[in-house]
C-alpha cells in the first residue's frame, strides 16, 4: 500500500486555515505601528490589501497608472482579476483609512510603468507574516466578511471583488455563523 502525501497548502507555515476574521482594524493597527518590516516600502502592500481585498497576486501586479489620488480618497483600477478574469469597477480607498500615507507614498515613489510592489508572491506572504502574524489571503477574508456583517449585499460585494456567487457563498456562510453565535448572548 501506497502512503498518500498530503500537500501543503500556503496557509501550513500557520498549522491551519484562520477563518474568524479581524473584527475591527485594531490589529491591523497594532501590525502597521509595531511589526517588521524589511523596507519602507514593504508598508504600502498591507494597507492596499487590506482595504480592498485584493489578492496578494492582485496587489503586486499594480502600476502607478492604476491610481488616481484625489483631496479625500484614492480610485485603484484593479483591472482585470485573477482567477476568472473580470474587470471590477474602480474601487474607493478614503484618505483617511489607517496608514494611508504609507500606500501612497509607495505610489508615488515608483516610477511611470513600474510595479509599485515588485516582489514575488514569498515576499509579499514574507511581509503580511512578519508584521501582523498571518498569510495575506487572511486580510481578504476580513475584509469580505466584515462587508457582509455590515450589511452589504451580495451583488455589491460581488462588485467590488468580482468573486463568484459560489465563492460568496462561503463568505456568507462564515458570516451568518458568527451572527447566529452572537445571537446567543443574554439581552
Amino acid at each position: 500500500m501506497q502512503t498518500q502525501v498530503i500537500k501543503p497548502t500556503r496557509y501550513s507555515k500557520h498549522g491551519h486555515k484562520l477563518l474568524e476574521p479581524l473584527p475591527d482594524d485594531a490589529k491591523f493597527k497594532d501590525g502597521m505601528a509595531n511589526g517588521t518590516f524589511k523596507k519602507t516600502k514593504h508598508r504600502g502592500y498591507p494597507v492596499l490589501i487590506y482595504a480592498t481585498a485584493i489578492r496578494g497576486g492582485e496587489a503586486l501586479r499594480c502600476t502607478p497608472e492604476q491610481f488616481t489620488i484625489l483631496s479625500d480618497k484614492v480610485i485603484f483600477e484593479v483591472g482585470k482579476r485573477l482567477k476568472h478574469g473580470i474587470v471590477t469597477p474602480p474601487l474607493v480607498i478614503p484618505l483617511d483609512f489607517p496608514f494611508m500615507a504609507d500606500l501612497i507614498e509607495a505610489i508615488e515613489t515608483t516610477a511611470p510603468g513600474e510595479r509599485v510592489f515588485p516582489y514575488c508572491r514569498k515576499t509579499g506572504y514574507n511581509i503580511i507574516d512578519r508584521a501582523f502574524g498571518f498569510y495575506p489571503h487572511f486580510f481578504r477574508l476580513s475584509r469580505i466578511t466584515n462587508f457582509f456583517l455590515a450589511g452589504w449585499s451580495i451583488a455589491q460585494v460581488h462588485s467590488w471583488t468580482g468573486l463568484t456567487l459560489k465563492a460568496l457563498d462561503y463568505y456568507l456562510g462564515l458570516v451568518e455563523v458568527d451572527k447566529m453565535g452572537m445571537s446567543l448572548t443574554k439581552k
